[in-house]
């Protein structure tokens, strides 16, 4: 089967009066690309809701927040494609081709991108596949970090090297899919169906299974470090491979003695007590405000739902560690390290994450890090991050009302439906941020 290649020019037409027939304005006509070559296309920011695209040949293409909402990309081929910020919500993806394409951030909510096949016959009257797609669907080194796929239904196509970090899969069908080897770094998973899925070997730092159906999952060798689930959640799946968090119940010590010991070890610089170290520990619900574990080891640490307000953890490592809901209002966290934490819904108001001063005579300072941080719903109102280090953070419908944010790093940080008003951000650095105009 022939297809005809596509100029940009051609596009451009085309788009604008399926642009005026999305609008209802007389005129406009449905954009049909299906069979054609529309390779290294700027589709930028265009409406293409509801486009007929089945088997177009896309490759390399520019997508960026373009809506393509209800599109049908039957067996498109979108390798190497950018659709970053993207709508693709309820889109048929079927038998798409996704190498290296970029879909951050993109809404996928109740797309479907399960195999697809199209078949056609050729002027002798044979049948065959349409571009031999013999495989169909295919996502390998995709990246879909960031991105909702609430809904989806994606049952095995994921290939390798495919980036989900941060992925909201809330309720997705991923029955059988092999995600093995793969980074699903907070990943939402609340509701999925991964009966039978392979998540072995997989990295879950701060990903969410709660109510998710895990009925003969394969988890061998995957790290639950810092993951949110429950004992109902795991009760139909072999875990006796996996990485699991350290129950509090297991520690040579109790944590009131670790906490005594914290403090002897800060008072005498190190030379008496004992630095606390709770790397991998289930801290969940804990209730200790006030406490001082400052340079405390709490990397990968779970403190889901804990109580620590006005505690004091200046220096201290949160690493990965999983804190949504955690209650830290007014606590002082100048020169924390919290790159990759979960903190969503956490309560950070009138907090203090401004650098912590390390050398008075030379006014060197420690700049406190949220590097890539979750922070979508937290509160953050009249929060000091004067100077933090937020490159990639999600703020996602966060509260920063009256927030210091001086000369902060906003690198790349996402803020959809977030609070910015009477924020301070003079001299903050907010090359690459989502949604900032919106927000203040």
């Amino acid at each position: 089967m022939a297809s005809s290649k596509v100029s940009q020019q051609e596009l451009n037409q085309a788009v604008t009066l399926h642009e005026k027939m999305v609008k209802g304005i007389t005129g406009g006509m449905r954009l049909v690309l299906s069979f054609k070559i529309a390779e290294r296309m700027n589709m930028r920011g265009r409406n293409l809701s509801e486009a007929e695209l089945v088997g177009a040949y896309l490759c390399e293409s520019d997508f960026g927040g373009a809506k393509l909402s209800r599109a049908n990309l039957f067996g498109a081929d979108l390798s190497g494609c950018d659709l970053h910020e993207a709508d693709l919500t309820k889109a048929d993806m079927r038998g798409a081709q996704l190498k290296r394409a970029n879909l951050e951030r993109a809404n996928l909510t109740g797309a479907d991108i399960r195999d697809g096949f199209i078949i056609v016959r050729d002027k002798d009257g044979n049948f065959s596949y349409h571009n031999n797609q013999r495989q169909g669907a295919v996502i390998t080194d995709a990246k879909f970090n960031h991105a909702d796929l609430t809904n989806a239904k994606m049952s095995r196509v994921f290939g390798p090297r495919t980036d989900l970090t941060g992925c909201i899969l809330r309720g997705a069908v991923l029955r059988e899919a092999d995600l093995s080897n793969s980074d699903l770094s907070g990943v939402v998973l609340t509701g999925a169906d991964l009966t039978n899925a392979n998540l072995s070997n997989c990295i879950l730092h701060g990903a969410t299974l709660s109510g998710a159906l895990l009925e003969n999952t394969n988890l061998d060798g995957a790290d639950l470090t810092a993951s949110n689930f429950g004992t109902k959640d795991l009760a139909r799946v072999d875990t006796s491979k996996a990485v699991l968090p350290v129950n509090i119940d297991s520690l040579e010590k109790s944590i009131q003695q670790i906490f005594i010991d914290h403090l002897e070890w800060l008072k005498t610089e190190g030379r008496n007590g004992a630095q606390a170290d709770f790397e991998r520990v289930n801290l969940a619900n804990l209730n200790a405000p006030g406490v001082n574990l400052s340079a405390g080891r709490l990397g990968l640490s779970i403190l889901r739902d804990a109580k620590l307000t006005g505690g004091y953890f200046q220096m201290a490592d949160f690493s990965s560690a999983f804190m949504s809901n955690c209650d830290l209002v007014s606590a002082k966290l100048q020169g924390s390290k919290l790159d990759k934490a979960t903190l969503t819904g956490a309560k950070l108001r009138d907090a203090d994450l401004s650098p912590m001063p390390v050398d008075t005579m030379s006014q060197r300072n420690w700049n406190t890090r949220l590097r890539e941080a979750n922070l979508t719903g937290a509160d953050l109102r009249g929060a000091n991050l004067h100077k933090a280090d937020l490159a990639a953070a999600v703020f996602r419908r966060a509260d920063l009302r009256n927030a210091n944010l001086k000369d902060a790093i906003l690198l790349d940080c996402d803020f959809t439906g977030a609070d910015l008003r009477g924020a301070e951000l003079s001299g903050a650095d907010t090359r690459g941020t989502t949604g900032l105009d919106s927000a203040l």
